[in-house]
């Protein structure tokens, strides 16, 4: 059942420093060690993970879902115009979220995410300045930067589409694929500074 949810993904990894590698144990989080979510693609499913442990409040402090391009400026200071020449979900504008999100909640660790959870076609529009977009597989970079030690951890997750299934199902199975991988990354992010 589990298989016909969630499918199978690829992850491609890509790093500012060394980091600890991902394994499949979690931890819990020490009470200093903070964190807060800046989401798109996931839109609440992150938040909801990370609050989903026993005593979270003590450092899960809170999120935004900043779902569309202007809730991304608003709420984050996001540049959108260099998000919009380079389809919204890139790596450069997750850590963008991710840092701002630290400085917005003032924890240690922040985590975004941001993404396709469907095949997107669109034209160009120079009038609304939007670019073309032809995404053909879900995908979602998923961004964990951490303040003190100004580091940043991004991986770009791919996803198979299934043109059989309901869209709505399609979305919520990426959503929350993404924001299990999210977690996760978290957990054993935690586990490694702790060892």
């Amino acid at each position: 059942m589990l298989s016909y949810l969630f499918g199978s993904s690829k992850s491609v990894k890509t790093d500012n420093s060394s980091s600890p590698a991902l394994t499949s144990s979690a931890s819990a989080n020490p009470v200093d060690i903070t964190v807060s979510c800046a989401e798109s693609v996931t839109a609440g499913a992150l938040a909801n993970s990370l609050a989903s442990e026993p005593g979270a409040s003590k450092y899960f402090k809170g999120g935004i879902v900043a779902y569309n391009a202007s809730s991304k400026k608003e709420l984050l200071g996001i540049d959108t115009v260099y998000a919009e020449l380079h389809n919204h979900a890139n790596p450069f504008t997750t850590a963008e979220m991710a840092k701002a999100i630290v400085s917005k909640f003032k924890t240690r660790i922040g985590i975004a995410t941001t993404g396709y959870s469907l095949p997107f076609h669109r034209n160009e529009n120079k009038e609304a300045d939007e670019c073309e977009l032809h995404i053909d597989k879900p995908y979602a970079y998923i961004c964990l930067y951490d303040a003190l030690l100004d580091k940043n951890i991004t991986i770009k997750e791919e996803f198979d589409y299934d043109p059989t299934q309901p869209r709505s199902l399609q979305r919520a199975m990426v959503q929350a694929k993404v924001s299990i991988r999210a977690t996760q990354l978290y957990r054993d992010y935690i586990k490694g500074l702790t060892q």
